[in-house]
C-alpha cells in the first residue's frame, strides 16, 4: 500500500546552513544512451513482443497496421492500410505480438543483450518521410 508523506513534515534546508549536505562527493547517474530507444523488444517466456514508443507511434500518425523493412543497421517502419500483405496489426499500447518478427530484429542487433522477462529499447529515429501514397515511414538507426 502506498504511503503518503506530508511535505510539512520535512524542513527545508538552506544552502550554507549546518544541516546542508555537500553534494560534491556524489556521482551523477546518467541515463544510458540506448535505454530511451524508440522500439521496445519484450521477451517473456520464449515469446517476443514489440512496442512502439509514444514518439514513434505518433510520428507514424497512430496507424493500426505497419510493415517492417530491414536494412543494414536500420529498420524502416511504414504505416499501411488494413489488408496490406505482410503487415502487422498494432494492439493496445502500440504492441505487436510476433515472435518471428522479434527474432529477426534481435538477430539484426548484435551488440545489445536482450534479457528474458525484460524490455530492451533499441533504435533512434533517423528520418521521417511521407510516401507517394501519403503514408508515413519512420527509419530507425540501430
Amino acid at each position: 500500500m502506498a504511503k503518503y508523506l506530508n511535505k510539512t513534515n520535512f524542513k527545508k534546508v538552506a544552502f550554507g546552513s549546518e544541516d546542508y549536505s555537500d553534494l560534491s562527493g556524489f556521482k551523477e547517474i546518467s541515463a544510458e544512451s540506448d535505454s530511451r530507444g524508440e522500439l521496445g523488444v519484450i521477451k517473456i517466456d520464449n515469446c517476443i513482443r514489440l512496442r512502439l514508443s509514444k514518439n514513434l507511434y505518433s510520428q507514424l500518425e497512430k496507424p493500426e497496421w505497419v510493415k517492417f523493412l530491414m536494412g543494414d543497421k536500420k529498420i524502416a517502419i511504414k504505416s499501411v492500410s488494413d489488408g496490406t500483405s505482410g503487415a502487422y496489426r498494432l494492439g493496445k499500447g502500440a504492441i505487436i505480438y510476433s515472435t518471428p518478427l522479434g527474432d529477426r530484429i534481435i538477430d539484426a542487433v548484435k551488440n545489445v543483450e536482450f534479457k528474458e522477462n525484460a524490455t530492451t529499447r533499441i533504435g533512434t529515429i533517423n528520418q521521417v518521410q511521407e510516401n507517394e501514397d501519403g503514408s508515413i515511414t519512420v527509419i530507425l538507426s540501430l
